[in-house]
């Protein structure tokens, strides 16, 4: 009897340790049923664990409607490096500057010749055909990602290998804030005024700082504190760079502290307990993401990094979040730092920790 109840027992635990496994696969599956898969990682380029460390490249692609765009190029407008080191306990978001220039290799499937240019032409450069127009379909976005890849793995001698990409698309990412309502206590560190918006969310076309001139005061406020922002207020303050103290470094630290905000609401319980939420997310992850995740699927993603919460994200200011200008043949460019390149060497390393013991003021924050 004492032998069948411990295989019974056993048995039963079992069970339930595997719908410990298993139902998370099963959500994670459907959740992300939608979202377009891509293969934009170089076979020289990718990492073959996810079990180590592992480098996340966020590609955002700014293109919205309603606002004048570039006909022949797509740019990244953000460049986020996600860097999680061995124990999976810390990650570590790092943006480029997109205005930094570096050299970017030749490109053989768009005949591109490489040369020095902004860090997020790289995107553009890839996502083209063979004889130089825009390719703005799934393989071009997958070659410029790849491009992308190869410009920043080009920054570290030894370069460094990549676990998975995701091209964000502005529209979709909308969606996703609107889906999950009111951004919670948004800390807002430098007051700012919109040159998107009118104070009554009115979108103003073309964008207020160029309609009127010097005056900054016309557009939507956001004071210096921490409150409630409704999605489009959460988002467009997150996409402001005038009137900050330190312009587009601003703007980069506010998009990492929005891509933590959503983060923190998504893993909400009340999220997942109430459907018409989750099945607004799962309509806007369709939109949102373009994904390569390697030789892995989703739910092993999932499992692996079950145990981070939004808490453990760290915000790293690239340049020390300083402009670094250089004057060349009359003109000021903007170079990545000698210190930023030696952040990129710890991360190759896996230990950026060490780097940032040394550079405390690196770490940028979320509140006021």
């Amino acid at each position: 009897m004492w032998a069948k109840l411990v295989i019974a027992f056993g048995l039963v635990t079992m069970v339930i340790s595997g719908l410990t496994v298993v139902v998370p696969k099963i959500a994670a599956a459907w959740l992300t049923g939608d979202i377009k898969q891509i293969e934009a990682i170089p076979s020289d380029l990718v990492a073959t664990s996810i079990d180590g460390p592992i480098n996340f490249l966020l590609l955002g692609l700014d293109q919205r409607e309603g606002e004048e765009a570039d006909h022949d190029n797509i740019r990244a407008d953000s460049i986020v490096l996600v860097h999680i080191p061995a124990a999976h306990d810390v990650v570590y978001m790092i943006s480029f500057p997109r205005d930094a220039w570096v050299e970017i290799p030749p490109y053989p499937p768009t005949n591109f010749r490489g040369g020095r240019d902004k860090i997020n032409a790289a995107f553009a450069a890839g996502a083209k055909t063979s004889d130089g127009r825009l390719n703005d379909t799934p393989d071009g976005w997958s070659q410029g990602a790849e491009l992308t890849m190869r410009t920043i793995s080009n920054l570290v001698p030894g370069g460094l290998k990549f676990n998975g990409v995701a091209i964000i698309n502005f529209k979709g990412f909308e969606k996703v804030v609107e889906a999950l309502g009111v951004i919670k206590n948004f800390c807002v560190d430098e007051e700012v005024y919109s040159i998107h918006y009118y104070p009554d969310g009115t979108r103003a076309f073309p964008d207020l700082n160029i309609t009127y001139g010097n005056d900054q005061t016309v557009g939507k406020h956001y004071p210096k504190a921490c409150y409630d922002m409704q999605p489009w207020e959460a988002l467009d303050f997150a996409r402001q760079r005038y009137g900050l103290s330190d312009g587009d470094y601003g703007r980069q630290r506010h998009q990492q502290q929005l891509l933590k905000a959503i983060v923190k609401q998504t893993m909400n319980p009340n999220v997942f307990t109430n459907l018409s939420t989750v099945q607004k997310l799962r309509a806007a992850a369709g939109d949102l993401l373009t994904l390569d995740l390697g030789d892995f699927d989703v739910e092993d993603w999932v499992m692996t990094l079950s145990s981070l919460r939004p808490d453990d994200i760290v915000m790293i200011k690239t340049n020390g979040g300083r402009f670094n200008g250089k004057l060349v043949d009359d003109v000021y460019y903007e170079y990545l730092s000698d210190e930023t390149l030696e952040l990129l060497r710890h991360v190759q390393a896996g230990t950026v920790f060490d780097f940032l013991t040394r550079h405390p003021d690196w770490v940028a924050t979320d509140r006021v």
